[in-house]
């Protein structure tokens, strides 16, 4: 009898991707790591390793820190209201985009998601610490790009694009995956406006410096600088030349990939260089056309040996 009327009086279970109000986080989540103390990842909130105490998985606890994610919110659109982390993330699903299952407030009124746990490294650390051949790396590249196509697709710019939002998950095939959707709006007229200049700065699409008009070519643009530094270790420009360094790279044309490392082929040359064009009307076209293209190129070329 006791166990019935607990039945009765336990709050149910949300459906998938439901959204869940006033939920006790320390009580419900055995936390194992805390993922922002060993890791970029939590910039505006705090990240964990924990144990759902309701489902007895190992999930990945976001919980944004309010002040922050109020302000981030407030610069995405001065004229409509952008959706929250969690309702956004709930609607993209792919392979390759890091799955968060449910979202909502806590008990102290803080927007929390419960997520995937991927035990993985980001594409800064594949650059960092020379991991994988160039093969290895444009398998991760395409990857990605098919998990950031999806985000288009299902109506969204990511609007932070940089390699500690590219995961590759070590217990499952080394596969790559995007994640956080902490500035990721609606690709929508409002949020299409010039004035949202969020996100990581050596990332940056020119139109979104120059205040301009956006879509989801800023990602694209995004893309192309994390590519370039996957596949030769450097940015296409040289940020350390001067002060001006950032502005100068609107002007100036990147830097040859293949003078960074000679052995790319010519093609993956060409289409890093079509990914980070200051014109975005010169720029490769989407995410969903770049996927099947990166796919279908040599990484490296043949070098003729003297006799």
């Amino acid at each position: 009898m006791i166990g019935k009327l607990k039945g009765m009086f336990a709050p149910a279970p949300p459906k998938a991707g439901g959204r869940r109000s006033g939920v006790d986080v320390q009580r419900r989540f055995h936390i194992q790591l805390d993922v922002s103390s060993i890791s970029s990842q939590g910039s505006m909130s705090r990240v964990y390793k924990a144990v759902d105490s309701e489902s007895g998985k190992t999930v990945c606890l976001k919980v944004l820190d309010r002040g922050k994610n109020e302000h981030a919110h407030a610069r995405a659109s001065r004229h409509e209201e952008r959706p929250s982390e969690g309702a956004i993330a709930v609607q993209v699903r792919h392979p390759h985009v890091v799955r968060t299952f449910e979202h909502g407030t806590t008990s102290r009124g803080e927007e929390y998601l419960v997520m995937e746990y991927i035990h993985g490294l980001s594409f800064e650390a594949v650059y960092q610490q020379n991991l994988g051949k160039t093969d290895q790396r444009m398998q991760w590249l395409a990857q990605a790009a098919e998990g950031l196509a999806a985000v288009h697709a299902a109506g969204f710019i990511h609007h932070d694009v940089n390699p500690r939002n590219f995961l590759i998950d070590r217990g499952r095939d080394l596969q790559a995956k995007v994640i956080d959707f902490g500035l990721t709006v609606p690709n929508a007229p409002a949020f299409r406006k010039p004035g949202n200049r969020t996100g990581c700065l050596l990332y940056m699409a020119p139109e979104l410096m120059r205040r301009e008009p956006i879509d989801e070519s800023i990602d694209v643009y995004g893309f192309g600088v994390v590519a370039f530094q996957v596949l030769t270790g450097k940015l296409p420009y040289d940020v350390a030349a001067s002060p001006n360094a950032l502005l100068q790279r609107f002007r100036n044309p990147p830097t040859d990939p293949q003078a960074l490392k000679p052995k790319l082929s010519d093609e993956v040359r060409d289409v890093l260089l079509k990914l980070v064009a200051v014109d975005r009307r010169d720029r490769w076209p989407s995410m969903a056309t770049l996927v099947d293209h990166l796919r279908s190129i040599p990484a490296k070329r043949d070098v003729a040996r003297p006799n």
